[in-house]
């Protein structure tokens, strides 16, 4: 796999982005089910999920899309949760730059470039909606684990959630 750097320029806000990760969620049926069923959006999208064994090449490798194959590729060496992440980050760059490349790959200590930046603020909001994260948020008193619980994310998503949104 190999990563092409160019320039590039964020071509979405947040506020767009939440508005289209509302209207996926709205259109595939599964708006307020969370864990948020990230297979059916998958599968709505006309996608399908293919775990792979990383080697020396991709052990960096979280996960990776491949328009043409339709098929998006997760690592299967990764935690469930971070595997969750991974595949809501990849249904963003499906939704958000299918038209711009063949594929994407997703490093672990990859360059945050705006279309990575995109895919993260898209995946945070089909796993994470932010009103009701606000809520969930509240619930828990802020306890990062509780939180990740009913997302089905790591904690390490919910606090970096938190601070996006302010919480913390």
């Amino acid at each position: 796999m190999s990563v092409q750097i160019q320039a590039e320029e964020q071509r979405y806000n947040r506020q767009q982005i939440r508005d289209l990760a509302t209207e996926l969620l709205i259109n595939v049926g599964v708006r307020e089910q969370f864990p948020t069923p990230l297979e059916e959006i998958i599968h709505y999208l006309g996608y399908t999920i293919e775990e792979f064994e990383p080697d020396e090449d991709t052990d960096r490798v979280s996960g990776a899309v491949n328009h043409r194959q339709q098929t998006i590729y997760i690592n299967h060496q990764d935690a469930p949760r971070r595997q969750m992440f991974t595949l809501a980050h990849e249904i963003g760059h499906i939704f958000l730059h299918r038209e711009l490349e063949g594929s994407h790959v997703d490093y672990r200590d990859g360059a945050i470039t705006p279309r990575e930046q995109e895919a993260n603020h898209f995946a945070a909001e089909l796993l994470m909606p932010e009103n009701h994260f606000r809520h969930t948020w509240m619930t828990w008193e802020g306890e990062p684990e509780l939180v990740a619980a009913t997302y089905g994310v790591s904690a390490e998503a919910v606090r970096v959630r938190a601070d996006i949104l302010k919480l913390t």
